[in-house]
């Protein structure tokens, strides 16, 4: 690819990655919204369908021995559907900072994206990768180099399916992992926690079940002093945001690095939207694939060695899915800022966790957090940053929703006062619209009790010491109106 001198166009010589020759790359960015309908998304040269065709195919005619036509043998190792998925996880991750083509189909940004069959799979991929030898593309374990054993420090708070496998099932590889605090450990403790063989650092933004939000800035600037290329790798777990909400791909300014290097998502939660895909994904930075490209070698490595990849049609509808992603998740935000407010002032609730209630702990480190895309929609009804609470305003209203702080997903914990995991079991089968399920992020409101559901595989003395208690309760409020949501938190709240 050329550019010229003043970096207006950057124009393409040959095709584009889904093969549409000579589109070029604009220098304009396209907002988030937009991305999410377009990318991945060109209209089929043939026909001219407005929606992509769904290709099911398992194998690929070559031209000759090792030949293929248009770059897929084997649809494990790739697929031109799940292709077009990856582009555009790309494209939302790193947006608006990068690129696209010309006519807004194509990713230009430089990171990549790989798609599995759930975030499991991606975080067994992702985890493995710190044992993998390099000359696979991974880690290279404890020296770096042969592979075999590694270290990764993991946030202590996280979700009970990553700790399985951290704790369980990645032990075999000889990797060791270290939970920490990170908020509580602040600068020293952090540095003392990395170890020369540390490969990876895994947090989430926020956590599971606990929304706690650790100092990703701080983090990254402990790591990126670090020699560049030994570092450990910042991956963020987002599920519980979506890259509506937080983008730490996209450095903070033009001449900073980004917060994560790698970013895992379950999109059978936000992105799906409505409870009926199972996928997960790897996004890389465009630095990343660009100052360590073997850290992609060796993930496309594992994920087309385990073979845990998603079919296409479960990748289609992914993509139709995210093309209204926007749209839920500002609803939910909005949802879930009110919902945290009124259980912050029910006498029957304690300790209420929306890192974007004004009153939480967390709240101070939001902005540093938000993505662009999200503060523009936010600045469109009314929002200021840096966050100034608006006065006045009807309760219900939309003034008066700016006082209370700023949407941040669709996640809150509580706990219910002095409940114990009797009380707790009828509170959450009263409910009348709000139903009782693991997972989250749907269209619908979802409610669970993290103690005896999604952490309940983790040891008890590490729910205990955690707080996962009895008590605790994790909802994933929906995008129903949410004056009938509070009606029915209020209803279930009046029985016990």
């Amino acid at each position: 690819m050329t550019n010229n001198a003043n970096d207006q166009l950057l124009v393409a010589e040959g095709p584009s990655p889904n093969g549409h020759a000579g589109d070029g790359v604009q220098d304009h960015r396209d907002s988030f919204a937009t991305r999410a309908i377009h990318v991945g998304s060109a209209p089929d040269p043939v026909t001219g369908a407005i929606i992509p065709a769904l290709h099911t195919a398992t194998t690929y005619k070559q031209s000759g021995v090792g030949k293929p036509i248009g770059g897929h043998d084997y649809s494990r190792g790739s697929n031109p559907t799940r292709n077009s998925l990856e582009s555009l996880l790309t494209s939302l991750e790193t947006c608006p900072d990068s690129r696209t083509s010309v006519d807004g189909h194509d990713d230009a940004s430089g990171g990549e994206a790989l798609v599995f069959a759930s975030g499991s799979a991606a975080t067994a991929a992702m985890s493995y990768w710190a044992s993998l030898q390099r000359s696979e593309g991974g880690g290279g374990g404890t020296d770096g180099v042969k592979g075999g054993g590694g270290h990764v420090l993991a946030v202590n708070d996280c979700y009970g399916g990553t700790a399985r496998f951290l704790s369980r099932a990645i032990q075999a590889t000889g990797v060791e992992v270290t939970y920490l605090d990170f908020e509580a450990a602040g600068e020293e403790g952090i540095r003392a926690a990395i170890r020369p063989d540390t490969r990876l650092l895994w947090l989430e933004i926020p956590t599971n079940p606990l929304l706690l939000v650790p100092p990703l800035p701080l983090i990254a600037k402990i790591v990126h002093s670090l020699p560049a290329d030994t570092r450990p790798l910042i991956v963020v777990d987002t599920t519980f945001l979506s890259p509506f909400y937080t983008t730490p791909l996209v450095p903070v300014t033009p001449d900073a690095l980004p917060l994560a290097d790698v970013i895992l998502t379950s999109l059978s939660k936000y992105s799906s939207g409505h409870s009926d895909i199972i996928l997960g994904s790897l996004t890389l930075s465009p630095d990343l694939v660009r100052s360590r490209p073997y850290v992609l070698q060796g993930l496309r490595f594992l994920q087309n060695s385990f073979g845990g990849v998603p079919s296409p049609r479960d990748c289609h509808l992914m993509i139709r899915s995210i093309k209204t992603l926007g749209v839920r998740a500002l609803r939910h935000g909005l949802n879930a800022l009110r919902v945290a407010d009124w259980l912050s002032r029910h006498p029957g609730v304690e300790d209420v966790r929306y890192p974007g209630l004004a009153t939480s702990v967390a709240f101070h480190q939001i902005e540093s957090l938000l993505s662009a895309n999200a503060r523009k929609e936010l600045q469109y009804l009314g929002w200021s940053f840096p966050y100034q609470a608006s006065k006045g305003g009807k309760e219900g209203m939309l003034a008066h929703t700016r006082t209370l702080g700023v949407p941040f997903g669709g996640m809150i914990a509580f706990r219910l006062k002095g409940a114990d995991e009797e009380t707790t079991g009828k509170w959450l089968t009263s409910l009348r619209l709000i139903s009782l399920a693991e997972s989250l992020g749907g269209v619908e409101s979802l409610v669970e009790a993290p103690y005896g559901m999604t952490h309940a595989s983790l040891p008890a003395a590490t729910r205990e010491k955690l707080g996962i208690t009895p008590s605790l309760i994790r909802l994933s409020v929906g995008i129903e109106d949410v004056d009938d949501l509070i009606a029915d938190l209020e209803q279930a709240m009046e029985r016990m």
